[in-house]
């Protein structure tokens, strides 16, 4: 029993450590996505918009799993820094494309196509589970 807490004491700081490192990327990353999304996603969910919803939750998935792969094969704190800072910059990256391949897409979400934002939902989602693949190599 007493080397399980020893190891609990040592290893939950660098817990919280790691979570706090990662949580701030994906926050940034949140804050970076709404300000290139050209229809506010955030304030259509809040008026019930489900399509605005589904690609925003899209957006919360996809975001989270290059992070969690990034926490898979850390090697210390900058480690984890930098490559979920080039995880992100490359989510973002594929989100954009994911975009330009889905023309109109902000106007079809504005006008709630649930549809539409299913399917970009989930090339967001596919891009994210490629990308954290290829992270964890």
């Amino acid at each position: 029993m007493e080397p399980a807490l020893n190891s609990l004491a040592q290893g939950f700081p660098w817990l919280i450590f790691y979570l706090l490192v990662v949580t701030v990327i994906y926050l940034v990353g949140i804050v970076i996505y709404t300000w290139l999304t050209p229809h506010k996603e955030l304030k259509l969910v809040q008026d019930g918009n489900m399509a605005a919803a589904v690609s925003f939750s899209a957006l919360v998935i996809s975001l989270a799993l290059p992070l969690a792969a990034c926490l898979v094969n850390k090697i210390g704190l900058f480690d984890v820094a930098l490559w979920g800072t080039v995880s992100l910059f490359l989510q973002l990256f594929l989100f954009r494309m994911t975009d330009a391949l889905f023309r109109g897409m902000p106007e079809r979400i504005e006008a709630g196509e649930v549809p539409a934002a299913t399917v970009l939902a989930a090339f967001k989602i596919a891009g994210s589970i490629m990308l954290a693949v290829a992270i964890v190599g």
